[in-house]
């Protein structure tokens, strides 16, 4: 029998009330390519998420600080990330200084374009910052665009 390769792993940053919908398909998207999600917040505990009407919980992998970036491919801000705003540009920092993408998906791209100097885009956009560059989408599949 023929095993997979163990899939590679990319930090997702969340915060509480996170889009669940949204953190599902950011986990979709990347199971296709043999990534996997590992849930990362300044809140280390059981945080709650909703998907329309319904609660979910979910529990969170590490810590931002016991975020390595060398142990990622690459980092994830999920919808909510600018209420944790602080930690969340801290940790971009220190993804993007070790030359890994940075990807902010709708309602977190606001984090990604203060950091390159630009001015806020729209609450549907999603970005990447690449090598110090940003790129940005703004249609209705930006997360899957620009994941």
């Amino acid at each position: 029998m023929r095993h997979r390769e163990r899939p590679r792993r990319v930090a997702a940053f969340v915060a509480e009330s996170v889009n669940i919908q949204q953190m599902q398909s950011a986990t979709e998207a990347l199971n296709r390519h043999n990534r996997r999600a590992v849930l990362v917040s300044d809140q280390h505990a059981l945080l709650r998420g909703y998907n329309g009407n319904a609660e979910i919980n979910f529990a969170v992998a590490q810590t931002t600080e016991e975020t390595d970036p060398d142990a990622y491919d690459a980092l994830i801000l999920l919808d909510g990330a600018s209420r944790l705003k602080p930690s969340a540009i801290e940790l971009s920092r220190r993804f993007g200084d070790a030359g890994k993408p940075v990807v902010a998906l709708r309602g977190s791209a606001d984090l990604l374009a203060g950091m390159a100097g630009t001015d806020a885009p729209g609450d549907e956009t999603a970005a990447a910052m690449i090598d110090g560059t940003l790129y940005q989408s703004g249609d209705d599949d930006c997360d899957w665009k620009i994941l």
